[in-house]
């Protein structure tokens, strides 16, 4: 397996020091990883990206490991809906100029009381079919791998997430393992992990915290953390991967509070360790 960034690990530096896709990149390069995945929601216009992303690419000597989309399909609105459409369309364009080994996509979002709310639940994974029934055509057309993340609630658990994707039954629709985001549905992260594995095309190495909260049916809230100093089973969930028959990019999503010139390096220090 090869080890990346997520452009996300440094949102918040992003902002605070006004950072540019060079300046990220020298970041990445700096702590000794190949690869880096950068984030449509912090790269402007999408007519300029490929450019920008070559270029960082190229001055570093770093590896693509994805495009990271960072759409809603669960929209109740229909302009709304359209325009999420759309906009992944165009995205898809630039992943495909660049190469992208995988398009990182999500499904949608459901308020955290809706987790459980059967209902609610089914209204929007049929919005989230809808969604991805419309832009997988776009990534079959040009030859891109959109990997859907448990992300946002629907879909989160391992058997949402292969529901969705075996229902759609698209060679360009896989799944991205985030191994921390399957226990903001109640389900740990090694066995959502295996439920996925055969059908993962990218993961995301994050780890949250459990904090005790009878509110939820399983009675925990997260908090995020250093990857390594937290609940996820890292290594238990590496092993589901490789029983799977992954072998592709490992990247490292640091949502921890911590700063990030803390965090991210010694998530990379974990990280590092593990694979």
């Amino acid at each position: 397996m090869q080890k990346s960034i997520c452009h996300f690990s440094f949102h918040r530096r992003w902002d605070s020091e006004n950072w540019t896709l060079d300046r990220l990149a020298e970041e990445v390069k700096r702590l000794g990883v190949e690869g880096v995945d950068f984030h449509v929601r912090f790269l402007g216009s999408s007519t300029e990206a490929a450019g920008l992303i070559k270029g960082a690419l190229s001055k570093h000597g770093l590896i693509l490991s994805g495009l990271s989309m960072s759409n809603n399909f669960n929209q109740v609105d229909s302009s709304q809906f359209k325009t999420e459409v759309q906009t992944v369309k165009e995205w898809l364009a630039v992943a495909a100029q660049v190469e992208a080994p995988v398009s990182r996509i999500f499904g949608g979002h459901i308020i955290a009381e809706n987790l459980w709310d059967e209902s609610a639940k089914a209204s929007g994974r049929q919005r989230i079919l809808d969604g991805l029934g419309q832009v997988v055509g776009e990534a079959e057309k040009l030859g891109v791998v959109l990997a859907l993340e448990n992300h946002g609630g629907l879909p989160c658990t391992g058997e949402e997430q292969v529901e969705v994707i075996e229902t759609i039954n698209s060679p360009c629709l896989k799944a991205t393992v985030d191994v921390g985001n399957y226990m903001q549905g109640g389900q740990e992260a090694q066995l959502g992990t295996a439920i996925v594995a055969k059908h993962c095309a990218y993961v995301h190495f994050k780890d949250f915290k459990k904090v005790p909260d009878n509110s939820t049916p399983w009675g925990w809230k997260l908090v995020p953390c250093i990857v390594g100093q937290g609940d996820v089973d890292h290594a238990a969930c590496l092993k589901a991967l490789a029983a799977g028959g992954y072998d592709g990019f490992v990247a490292l999503e640091y949502e921890g509070h911590e700063d990030e010139t803390v965090g991210v390096p010694q998530s990379v220090e974990f990280m590092n360790q593990m694979i």
